[in-house]
């Protein structure tokens, strides 16, 4: 029988895994897709404080924000990047003692940063080349987190597996039972796990899980928000990111992305159906106005190489604008009628590990376990705890894979050694070795695990090389 059995595999549930069991709980993972399939591999990229929140009062949640910042930076050294961003500033919406004192506070909350802090610049005399309008002319400086989000979600299961956690993936429910004291489930496979209880961990899902698979009612509500991005080719040199202040009151980001392209985002589109969410005409064309009012060298639909879009669940709370709902969350537990089940509602992916902590002291009600919160402490795996040492992979590719893999490149060594010069080539600096690592050790197993969630490879990956790829994969698997 399990402790604990986790409904989903996204940021909070691989998060919520990783912590129960290394305090000792015997924990099992249920997905019907991939690690982070869905809301967690279609984020803006950021660990952040969330500035904007500071016009909503939520301090609370602009603390913790930063706080975590921290310590996700600490804990996945290879995945994460600080980031300055570049606050052009526009007189006619924020004044410039209003946006003084949010970075005064930003700089602030969390206590003890490692991060700059901001200042006050000139657009033109700051950079050798400023991609801002001319009559932008002053703006604002502070930093913040890039962060691989479907790795950070990998890693966590990783993590949670080699602690001896059970995960489950491309698996469905199709069968629960709820006794007093455990809950019965059955796999589309034919198996039953027992477990004493249920964390539902589905996101945007969770209430129509709790509907349809637990037949339970929750008194909550979720509004489901479509947030779209586009990634287009470098709009600018430099590694600075822009946060742009739009008339409607909403911000919205171009980061520097994967070297080659700018990424830009996001939308708060509301949105009935949480199933494969994919972006409007109307988005797209908010998106692009919203860049060329700020920079100097306009984009058009054309210039779009890629786009994605995934469903925020934030708990509703009745305000008219979808950005004013608060990206904070909450648990609601179905304890009375027999063995436990919480469903975790909201939440962002800069605070997925205080919400595991958060869950963890939930279950002391029903669980014996340490109470020993160890997350904060603990690298994920990859982290840069030692010399990195590189065998045999050419200088030419390692450069990437340190940045994907961190120190787990000597295993991806042992792969490249199997093979005469790495294997097959896929495209461009990518091999059969690495592919093989990615079924092995990672559990991809669709050429959309590898291309969009292992790896950031697929934005313009040929259709010659995704055949070349789907082979290779029936090769390994």
């Amino acid at each position: 029988m399990y402790d604990l059995i986790i409904i989903g595999g996204g940021i909070n549930g691989v998060g919520t895994a990783r912590d129960a069991v290394g305090r000792g709980l015997n924990t099992c993972l249920i997905e019907k897709g991939d690690i982070a399939s869905q809301t967690s591999s279609w984020s803006t990229k950021l660990i952040h404080g969330g500035i904007r929140y500071l016009e909503n009062y939520d301090f609370k949640l602009v603390r913790e924000s930063l706080k975590e910042r921290e310590v996700i930076k600490k804990i996945a050294p290879h995945i994460t990047k600080p980031i300055n961003f570049v606050l052009p500033h526009v007189p006619s919406l924020r004044p410039s003692w209003m946006i003084r004192i949010g970075l005064f506070l930003y700089d602030r909350l969390g206590g003890k940063s490692s991060f700059e802090k901001s200042k006050f610049i000139n657009l033109n005399d700051h950079f050798k080349e400023n991609p801002i309008k001319e009559n932008f002319i002053s703006g604002y400086i502070y930093s913040d987190l890039y962060v691989d989000d479907s790795r950070l979600a990998l890693l966590n299961a990783e993590d949670a597996m080699k602690r001896g956690a059970k995960i489950y993936l491309n698996t469905k429910i199709v069968k629960v039972l709820r006794d007093r004291s455990f809950w019965l489930i059955t796999l589309d496979s034919g198996e039953v796990l027992k477990s004493k209880v249920v964390v539902n961990a589905t996101g945007p899902f969770a209430i129509s899980v709790l509907n349809n698979i637990f037949k339970l009612k929750s008194n909550k509500k979720l509004r489901l928000v479509q947030g779209s991005h586009l990634v287009v080719k470098k709009i600018y040199e430099g590694d600075q990111a822009y946060i742009l202040q739009l008339d409607d009151k909403r911000i919205i980001f171009m980061i520097p992305y994967q070297n080659k392209y700018t990424l830009i985002g996001t939308t708060d589109h509301e949105v009935d159906n949480f199933e494969n969410p994919k972006i409007t005409d109307e988005e797209k064309n908010y998106l692009i106005k919203s860049v060329n009012s700020f920079i100097k060298k306009e984009i058009s639909e054309s210039d779009i190489l890629w786009t994605y879009s995934g469903i925020r669940p934030l708990i509703e709370d009745n305000n008219q604008k979808a950005s004013k709902v608060s990206r904070d969350y909450s648990f609601e537990v179905d304890d009375k009628d027999g063995a436990p089940i919480i469903t975790i509602l909201g939440g962002k992916l800069t605070t997925y590990r205080k919400l595991s902590e958060q869950i963890l002291k939930k279950l002391n009600k029903y669980l014996v376990f340490s109470n020993k919160k160890w997350t904060s402490e603990e690298a994920l795996p990859g982290a840069y705890d030692k010399i990195i040492n590189n065998r045999n992979i050419p200088q030419r590719i390692f450069k990437r894979l340190i940045k994907t893999y961190g120190n787990k490149i000597s295993k991806l060594n042992e792969f490249y050694d199997e093979f005469d010069t790495g294997g097959e080539l896929i495209f461009d600096d990518f091999y059969e070795f690495e592919a093989k690592y990615l079924i092995k050790e990672e559990m991809a197993r669709t050429s959309e695990d590898i291309l969009f969630r292992r790896t950031k490879l697929g934005i313009d990956f040929p259709k010659e090389a995704r055949d070349k790829l789907e082979i290779i994969l029936k090769r390994h698997l």
